[in-house]
């Protein structure tokens, strides 16, 4: 993930990276963004769905909590305040002391993972010794789990929820793989699709 707008660094590169404190694995991604915080008290953090795009609001005392969180970490009260910062249990993500760098290092959050079942049923007749057919029921997706792509966004370069300047979606994929991958027709990921077939051998 990088900062494309902010510049903390100041470099003008638009490839700025943040500082992380705590479990990569509290930042996994998924339909809802990471929490969001631009200051304490009430709609201070936010979550927002990376589907519907609605933002849902913590208590004010949560809110405090976690903006207390980001304080307690930031190198940098202006870069803060700039760009706020996102909390997840007891991981923390700011942005960095200006005209710096981030220490967060590269691939260290990964996506909620990809779990699908797909089922088949074959039925092979015989009807002479020369003439058979087969009759297949295919489902894909059987139990018809939403599943949410990785926020890179994969060949279609959405780039779904990967720069923490676009505070709304941070880490929220917002689409289902096939959709991601450019290929909703027959990509992998979309709600349960069954089909049938019928092959003659002769």
């Amino acid at each position: 993930m990088n900062d494309t707008n902010l510049d903390f660094s100041g470099t003008g590169d638009t490839a700025d990276r943040w500082n992380f404190y705590g479990n990569p694995k509290d930042f996994t991604s998924g339909a809802s963004s990471i929490p969001f915080c631009s200051g304490p008290g009430a709609n201070g953090c936010t979550l927002t769905s990376g589907v519907s795009g609605l933002q849902s609001f913590f208590s004010a005392s949560d809110s405090t909590a976690m903006w207390a969180k980001c304080t307690a970490v930031s190198p940098d009260p202006t870069t803060l305040a700039a760009g706020g910062c996102f909390v997840n249990g007891n991981s923390v993500m700011v942005p960095p002391k200006l005209g710096t760098f981030g220490t967060m290092g590269r691939n260290i959050f990964r996506d909620a993972g990809f779990k699908n079942v797909d089922f088949s049923v074959f039925k092979e007749f015989r009807l002479k010794e020369r003439y058979g057919a087969e009759f297949r029921v295919e489902f894909f997706n059987l139990f018809n789990k939403p599943i949410v792509a990785n926020p890179y966004g994969a060949s279609n370069g959405s780039g779904l929820g990967i720069d923490p300047s676009g505070t709304s979606t941070f880490g929220a994929g917002g689409a289902t793989p096939d959709v991601a991958a450019g290929n909703p027709l027959v990509g992998s990921g979309s709600n349960r699709v069954m089909q049938l077939g019928l092959k003659l051998t002769f």
